[in-house]
């Protein structure tokens, strides 16, 4: 059963184009505590990542920072341009791309 409904693709880039990224409220700065703790004990080392619904690219960043292979994949093609964004202000490569993965389930 497909229950991709594109309307809701369209509600989320929007959001990305006219919020502020401050604003949305799973925009959030800090990777999750136990992400950080398995990286900085180094039960995960780097290795390729995946970051499905990335948005701005903020856990990905994190990650390329630490020297993992990152992809993050959005739907939204302003988040996207967001994370590309945001990488290069931070100094950091990893691959992006647009793709809509809820259309697969």
């Amino acid at each position: 059963m497909n229950n991709f409904d594109p309307m809701k693709q369209i509600e989320i880039d929007e959001i990305y184009r006219n919020t502020p990224l401050e604003l949305i409220p799973w925009n959030i700065e800090t990777p999750p505590a136990a992400l950080v703790a398995l990286v900085d004990s180094r039960i995960v080392t780097p290795c390729r990542a995946i970051d499905l619904g990335c948005g701005a690219g903020k856990y990905a960043v994190w990650l390329a920072s630490r020297g993992f292979d990152v992809t993050g994949v959005d739907s939204a093609p302003t988040a996207i341009k967001r994370a590309k964004e945001h990488a290069t202000k931070k100094g950091v490569k990893y691959t992006l791309r647009c793709h809509d993965t809820s259309c697969a389930l």
